[in-house]
């Protein structure tokens, strides 16, 4: 059976909440059925662009490249290794706590100003970590779609309708955490914060698009 290694998360704020160290794949999807899983979209969007990695890295793989020439396979190994960390890093956003310490700091007192003070703080700093899952989802694929580019350059036409699709699932993994973290910039108060946030998402919007019509060029099908 197909099992999903998924290991603390190393930006922002990490714990074990969410889905468990190791669970299958059917346990995957209906964790993200759940109506009460407040990651589903993250967690969806990085699953995503991480099967496209996987097809990246299936593609530096195949034995045959575009010249059968060691510059080719010396490139494409170095894409691999660089591609293994992305989908590492892609499988690490899925466990967060940020949820939890969202539902925290609702939850504290608020009876006298000072307290009050307390709890938007607390809420705020939580807001933030949850801000920062979908936005790092989005460096990554974007990521992922710089070294598709070096993929698609130097791997043999039998690799192209894999490459097509790692692409289409790297902009859905993209596209799905940009639609998620847009959804959060409305709750958050530090204007700088939102605006800092708001240039990135423009910059790797343009970015990542500009990447995937580069790879697509690389690697479109001759008509039948």
């Amino acid at each position: 059976m197909f099992r999903l290694v998924v290991v603390p998360m190393r930006i922002a704020v990490m714990s074990n909440v969410g889905f468990v160290a190791q669970t299958s794949l059917r346990d995957f999807l209906t964790a993200l059925a759940s109506a009460e899983d407040a990651h589903g979209t993250v967690s969806a969007a990085a699953f995503a662009a991480a099967m496209g990695t996987s097809l990246l890295l299936k593609s530096a793989a195949l034995p045959k490249t575009k010249s059968d020439s060691i510059d080719d396979r010396t490139a494409l190994i170095k894409s691999g290794t660089a591609l293994r960390v992305v989908q590492e890093q892609l499988i690490e956003t899925i466990e967060t706590e940020t949820a939890v310490r969202v539902f925290a700091a609702r939850r504290m007192p608020e009876a006298s100003q000072v307290q009050r003070r307390e709890r938007e703080a607390a809420l705020q700093f939580a807001l933030r970590a949850a801000a920062d899952v979908p936005l790092e989802v989005m460096r990554l694929s974007s990521a992922a779609l710089t070294h598709a580019e070096d993929v698609a350059a130097r791997s043999s036409q039998a690799a192209s309708r894999n490459i097509q699709l790692a692409v289409a699932l790297l902009r859905d993994g993209f596209d799905g955490a940009r639609v998620n973290l847009e959804s959060k910039l409305s709750t958050l108060t530090d204007v700088l914060y939102t605006a800092s946030v708001i240039d990135d998402v423009s910059r790797l919007n343009e970015e990542a698009t500009t990447k995937a019509r580069a790879v697509e060029s690389l690697v479109q099908l001759p008509h039948a």
